[in-house]
C-alpha cells in the first residue's frame, strides 16, 4: 500500500544541493539578476563603497538586486525586505544567502537617488533594443498620489499668520518676563528656557511656511511635507505629487518618468515628450496623445515651436457654444495678421495690450446688420476677439483634430496609459508615497516605473529561455 507523500525533517543530504538548483533556470528572479549583472553601476553615479578596516561593505549590486526585487514583488519597506532575505527562497537564492540589515538598505537608497533614476532609463534603452517600443504611438497622462502628510495637521496660510502673531506676543512676554524675574537656575543663564527654544522654533517653521507660500502662490503649507500641496486626489483634496508618465503603445513600455509638485498638467506636455524622445533616442516622428488638461496654448505653441509630433485638444478660445459662435470659430491669418467670422467679415484691428505679460491682439465686429448678430454678439452688443501668441499654433492643432485618423489615434489614449496607473495602484496597491520631499518621491516613482518595464522585459526573457529548453 503507498504511503501518502509527506516531508521527511531528519533527511539528511551527502552532498548539499548547489544554491543555481534552488529555483527554476526560467524564473523571473534570474532576470533581475542577469539586468544588475550587466550594468555599469559605477558610470551610473552608483556610491562604491571601499573600506580599508573593519567590516568590509555590502556590495552595491547585491543591495540593488534586493530593491529590485521588492518592488518587482511588492514589497517597498527596508524591514520587510531585512525579513524576506531570510523568509523567502526566491530572494535567499538572489542575495546568495546574504541577509543585509534595513539600515543598510535604507543607506543604499539615501546615497544612490539619482542613481536609481538613471537606471530607469538604462530599462527603456534596454526594451527598445529588445523590440518592446514601437516608436509609432505613445500616450502622455498623470495621476494624483497622496503624500506622507495627514490632512489635518497641515496649515493654511490664514491660520498660519494667526499664530505668527499669537507666537510673537508670546514671546514678547515671555522675554519681558524673564529679564525682570532672572533666570530660576544661575547656571542656565547663558540659555534660553526649553519653552522658549521651542516657542522660537515653531516661529521659526512657521515664518518659513509663510515664505514659502508667498513663492509658490499657494494657501496651504505642511511642515513635515513642505513640498507637497493639496491637490485633488481620490474624491479629496490631500497633501499629494503629481506623478507623470509617458507609455507606449506596442507592449505598454514606461518610456519617460517624473513627479512634479504642480498641481495641474498645464505645463507638462512638452517636457515630458523630449523626455521620452531622449530616452528613447526616438525621432520627432513617434506620435504623442494626451488628454485636454496637457492643452494650454503655450504647451501647444512649443510644441510646434519644437517640432513635436504631439495630439491634444487646446484649452483656450473657450468652451463651444450649442447656440452660437464661440472665439474656435473665428480664423486667425497668422502671415496677415487678419481675423475673419463665420460670416467672413474681417474684423477691425482695435489695440494691441499686455496679458500675463504677453502681447495681445485685439480685434473688433464693425458690421452693424449682421445677419448672425444674434448668434456672435455678447450681451453688451459686442464681439472682441483676442489674439494671443499661441492662437495660431492652438487653431492648427484644432484643424488637425477635425480629421478622422487623429480622432482615432487620439482616442487609444486611455487604453494605453490608464490601464498603466491602475496597475500601480491596485494590483501593486500603491496609492501612497511611502517617502518624503520630492527627490525621494521622484525616485520611488522611477523605481515603480522601472520594475513595470522589467516585468515585460522579465515574460519576454523567460518566454525566450522556454523555447530554448
Amino acid at each position: 500500500m503507498a504511503q501518502p507523500i509527506a516531508p521527511d525533517y531528519g533527511q539528511q543530504f551527502l552532498l548539499p544541493p548547489a544554491l543555481e538548483d534552488w529555483i527554476p533556470k526560467d524564473h523571473p528572479v534570474r532576470f533581475i539578476r542577469e539586468f544588475v549583472d550587466q550594468q555599469d553601476l559605477a558610470g551610473l553615479g552608483f556610491a562604491m563603497p571601499i573600506s580599508k578596516e573593519g567590516r568590509p561593505p555590502y556590495a552595491v549590486s547585491l543591495l540593488l538586486k534586493i530593491w529590485l526585487y521588492g518592488y518587482y514583488h511588492r514589497v517597498r519597506s527596508t524591514r520587510k525586505l531585512e525579513a524576506a532575505c531570510r523568509d523567502q527562497i526566491s530572494l535567499i537564492w538572489l542575495s546568495g544567502n546574504i541577509a543585509p540589515d534595513h539600515n543598510s538598505l535604507w543607506r543604499f537608497w539615501r546615497d544612490n537617488k539619482k542613481a536609481l533614476r538613471q537606471l530607469f532609463k538604462q530599462a527603456v534603452q534596454l526594451a527598445v533594443k529588445a523590440g518592446l517600443v514601437g516608436l509609432a504611438l505613445q500616450a502622455v497622462d498623470g495621476t494624483k498620489i497622496q503624500a506622507v502628510a495627514s490632512p489635518q495637521s497641515g496649515w493654511s496660510k490664514a491660520n498660519m499668520e494667526k499664530m505668527l502673531r499669537a507666537l510673537d506676543g508670546e514671546l514678547n512676554e515671555a522675554e519681558k518676563q524673564l529679564e525682570q524675574e532672572g533666570p530660576a537656575d544661575p547656571a542656565e543663564a547663558y540659555r534660553l528656557p526649553q519653552r522658549l527654544e521651542d516657542r522660537q522654533a515653531l516661529r521659526a517653521a512657521v515664518k518659513a511656511g509663510l515664505e514659502q507660500l508667498q513663492v509658490d502662490g499657494r494657501g496651504s503649507y505642511h511642515p513635515k511635507e513642505p513640498e507637497a500641496r493639496r491637490m485633488k486626489c481620490a474624491g479629496r483634496k490631500p497633501y499629494a505629487y503629481n506623478a507623470q508618465a509617458v507609455v507606449d503603445q506596442s507592449h505598454g513600455i514606461v518610456v519617460a518618468s517624473e513627479v512634479t509638485v504642480e498641481e495641474f498638467d498645464s505645463g507638462q506636455l512638452v517636457n515630458m515628450v523630449q523626455q521620452a524622445q531622449q530616452n528613447t533616442a526616438a525621432a520627432t516622428a513617434v506620435l504623442s496623445v494626451a488628454d485636454g488638461a496637457y492643452g494650454s496654448g503655450s504647451q501647444v505653441a512649443e510644441a510646434a515651436a519644437e517640432k513635436l509630433n504631439v495630439l491634444v485638444q487646446p484649452m483656450d478660445g473657450g468652451k463651444q457654444k450649442d447656440n452660437g459662435y464661440s472665439a474656435h470659430d473665428f480664423h486667425y491669418d497668422a502671415g496677415a495678421g487678419t481675423v475673419s467670422c463665420p460670416q467672413n467679415q474681417q474684423l477691425d484691428f482695435r489695440r494691441e495690450t499686455l496679458q500675463k505679460g504677453q502681447l495681445i491682439k485685439q480685434y473688433r465686429c464693425h458690421v452693424k446688420d449682421c445677419p448672425a448678430a444674434a448668434l456672435c454678439k455678447d450681451k453688451k452688443g459686442r464681439r472682441v476677439i483676442e489674439i494671443w501668441p499661441h492662437s495660431a499654433a492652438a487653431q492648427a492643432m484644432r484643424q488637425r483634430l477635425k480629421q478622422a485618423e487623429a480622432q482615432e489615434q487620439l482616442s487609444k489614449r486611455g487604453h494605453i496609459i490608464e490601464k498603466h496607473f491602475g496597475h500601480i495602484k491596485q494590483h501593486d496597491g500603491f496609492r501612497r508615497w511611502t517617502v518624503r520631499g520630492a527627490e525621494n518621491v521622484r525616485t520611488q516613482w522611477a523605481l515603480l516605473n522601472l520594475t513595470m518595464n522589467l516585468r515585460v522585459l522579465a515574460k519576454q526573457w523567460t518566454n525566450k529561455r522556454q523555447q530554448l529548453n
